[in-house]
C-alpha cells in the first residue's frame, strides 16, 4: 500500500477507530512480534492513572533530556497533530516515518485489524527502538492491565491519581479501576504512587507485596513547598530521599501540580537509588523549567489571551473539572464564561454538574468529531438553565462568549482535547 501523502496516511490510521477500543493484549503482541519486538530494545518508565499522567510523564522526560539522555515520550491524545504523541527529545516523529511504518506494515494491520491505539503504540515502540533511545517515558492510554502499552517491563511503574473514568472498560467502582491501574505493576519492578485514596492505596500495597515490587508512596517520601503560585505556574522546593532542591520553576498552572511534582521526585529517587541514574541541580532546574519546550506538553490551563482572559484546559473527566475551582482562584476576573463540549461516552452529566458549581455561564457546543455529544444532550444535564445556552459549533460558542465577557471576563474552553483542538483553529484566525 502506498499513501499519496501524510494526510492520507493519517486518515487511514484514524479509520482504524472503526474497530473501537480493543481492551486486551492479543493484537499488540502480534504487532510487536511482526515489528521485531521493539519494546524489548529500550528501557522505560511506565505511567498509568486517571489524571496527572501527562504532567508527570512530561516533566520526567524533560529532566532526562536535560541530563543528556536520548529520551522517548509517548502520550495521548494529541491536540493539533497526531505526531505530538510520539517524540524523541521533544521532537515529533517525522511525517515520512509515519508513512513508511504504515506502508511497511499495512498488510499486517489489515490482517490483525488492530485499533488505532494498538497500531500507533506499535509504531511508537518501533520508532524508539530505531532511534536508540536511552529511556522512553510511556503513558498508558486506557486503564493499565490490558492497555496496549502494558507489554513493557519498565524500570519503574508509576500510578498517578485514580478516579472514576472509562467505566465501560474499567468498571464503575474505584476498587475495580484501581485493579486495572495496578495491572502495570510487574514482578520485582519498583512502583511509585501518588497520594491515593485509602482503599486504592491499600489495594496497590497488596499488589506490590504479592509481586515483590518495592513501593514508593511519594506523598510520604517527598515534600514539596510552594513559594510562589499564580496563573503562569509555580515556584517550589522539593525534598526527597536523594534530592533537596530550591527555587524550581514549573510553568504549568494547576492546584494539582504539587502532587504531580511529588510523584516526579518519587520516580527520580527510584532511578537514582536502584539504577544509579542521578540528576544534578541544574539538570533538575532546567528540566522542570523547560518542560513545555522539551516535550510540547501544553494546554493544561494555558492562558492564550487577556482582556478578557482566554484559557484552554483539556480536563475531560470529573476529577479534572473539580480541580478547576482551586486553579481559577489564581485568576482575577469579573465574569466566567465556560465553553464546554465532551464525548458522548464520557460522564458529561457529572462534569456539567461540577461546572455549574463554578458560578459561571455555560456555553454548550460540539467539537467536529463523530463521538462528540450533541449540545441538546449536554443541555438536558444542566440544572440552572438560565445560565446556559447551546451553540452548534465552537466558532459560534466563542463569538457568544466574546460578546458577553467584556475586558474583565474569563473565557474557559474545556471538556475535550477535540474541543480545544477545534478552538485553536478558529482562535488563531479570529
Amino acid at each position: 500500500m502506498k499513501f499519496r501523502n501524510y494526510k492520507a496516511c493519517i486518515d487511514y490510521l484514524f479509520s482504524l477507530e472503526r474497530a473501537g477500543i480493543k481492551y486486551d493484549l492479543k493484537n499488540i503482541r502480534k504487532l510487536a512480534e511482526l515489528t521485531g519486538n521493539p519494546h524489548k530494545k529500550f528501557r522505560s518508565v511506565h505511567i498509568a492513572g486517571t489524571n496527572g499522567k501527562g504532567s508527570v510523564a512530561s516533566v520526567i522526560s524533560s529532566v532526562l533530556t536535560e541530563k543528556g539522555m536520548k529520551t522517548g515520550l509517548y502520550t495521548s491524545p494529541h491536540v493539533k497533530d497526531f505526531r505530538e504523541r510520539i517524540r524523541v527529545n521533544g521532537k515529533m516523529i517525522p511525517k515520512d516515518y509515519v508513512i513508511r511504518f504504515t506502508e511497511k506494515h499495512y498488510k499486517d494491520i489489515e490482517k490483525i485489524t488492530p485499533s488505532f491505539f494498538e497500531a500507533t503504540t506499535a509504531m511508537a515502540f518501533r520508532y524508539f527502538a530505531d532511534n536508540g533511545v536511552d529511556i522512553a517515558v510511556i503513558e498508558c492510554g486506557l486503564g493499565g492491565r490490558l492497555d496496549s502499552t502494558n507489554i513493557l517491563k519498565p524500570l519503574v511503574s508509576v500510578i498517578t491519581s485514580i478516579s472514576i473514568d472509562h467505566t465501560e472498560y474499567l468498571g464503575n467502582t474505584i476498587k475495580s479501576i484501581t485493579y486495572e491501574k495496578a495491572g502495570i505493576i510487574k514482578k520485582g519492578v519498583p512502583c511509585v504512587i501518588a497520594g491515593l485514596k485509602k482503599d486504592s492505596a491499600a489495594q496497590i500495597r497488596k499488589t506490590c507485596r504479592e509481586r515483590k515490587s518495592p513501593l514508593t508512596e511519594s506523598v510520604k517520601t517527598v515534600k514539596v513547598k510552594v513559594t510562589e503560585d499564580n496563573e503562569e505556574g509555580m515556584t517550589f522546593s522539593a525534598s526527597s530521599q536523594h534530592y533537596d532542591v530550591k527555587g524550581l520553576k514549573l510553568a504549568l498552572p494547576g492546584s494539582y501540580q504539587p502532587e504531580n511534582m511529588k510523584t516526579v521526585f518519587g520516580v527520580l529517587d527510584v532511578l537514582s537509588g536502584k539504577y544509579k541514574i542521578s540528576f544534578g541541580e541544574k539538570e533538575l532546574s532546567r528540566g522542570i523549567a523547560n518542560v513545555r519546550k522539551n516535550t510540547g506538553f501544553d494546554y493544561r490551563f494555558k492562558t492564550l489571551g487577556r482582556n478578557p482572559y482566554v484559557v484552554c484546559d483539556v480536563s475531560h473527566n470529573t476529577e479534572g473539572i473539580k480541580n478547576m475551582r482551586d486553579t481559577l482562584k489564581k485568576f482575577s476576573y469579573k465574569n466566567l464564561y465556560v465553553i464546554f463540549g465532551m464525548m458522548s461516552d464520557k460522564e458529561y452529566r457529572k462534569c456539567i454538574n461540577e461546572l455549574e458549581k463554578l458560578n459561571g455561564f455555560l456555553i454548550l457546543t460540539k467539537p467536529d468529531y463523530k463521538r462528540a455529544a450533541e449540545p441538546a444532550a449536554l443541555y438536558a444535564a444542566v440544572r440552572n438553565r438560565k445560565r446556559c445556552v447551546t451553540k452548534p459549533g465552537v466558532k459560534e460558542a466563542y463569538s457568544f462568549a466574546r460578546s458577553k465577557a467584556g475586558k474583565r471576563g474569563l473565557i474557559l474552553v474545556t471538556g475535550s482535547f477535540f474541543l480545544v483542538s477545534d478552538f485553536l483553529k478558529i482562535y488563531r484566525t479570529k
